[in-house]
């Protein structure tokens, strides 16, 4: 598998201090963004620059993970389907994989945090095959 995430545009819900959302794809686990601190309504999602097929998504969070959260994908930008549900997120590092999906916006959607904070990760990496 191949990352296609690194250096692409990048949108987030929200960003607390200077945790910039590009930070999430900037290819270094040395940078972070955080979201603000509420559980269901942050994201952050990554414009490949255009459809592609995409097999699998890796996380790596900091402390403040999510409890729950959802990986969905897009070839609008408006029209999201959820292609991995985890309901029982563990931090550190997640890796997702699923059956090849065209799209070009793949997101993290938030659903509950697992503590006090935001949603922070180090890097959020989309493959393709």
């Amino acid at each position: 598998p191949y990352v296609i995430s690194t250096g692409r545009m990048v949108y987030a819900s929200s960003s607390v201090g200077n945790s910039d959302p590009a930070y999430a794809v900037d290819g270094s686990t040395g940078t972070r963004w955080e979201s603000a601190w509420n559980d269901n309504t942050e994201w952050i999602y990554v414009d490949l620059g255009k459809v592609t097929d995409v097999t699998g998504v890796k996380l790596y969070w900091e402390g403040a993970y999510a409890k729950e959260y959802k990986i969905q994908v897009s070839k609008d930008g408006n029209n999201w389907t959820t292609v991995y549900e985890n309901n029982n997120g563990k931090g550190g590092e997640e890796s997702i994989v699923f059956d090849a999906t065209e799209c070009r916006y793949v997101k993290m959607q938030g659903v509950k945090r697992a503590l006090a904070y935001g949603y922070s990760l180090w890097e959020m990496s989309v493959y393709t095959k």
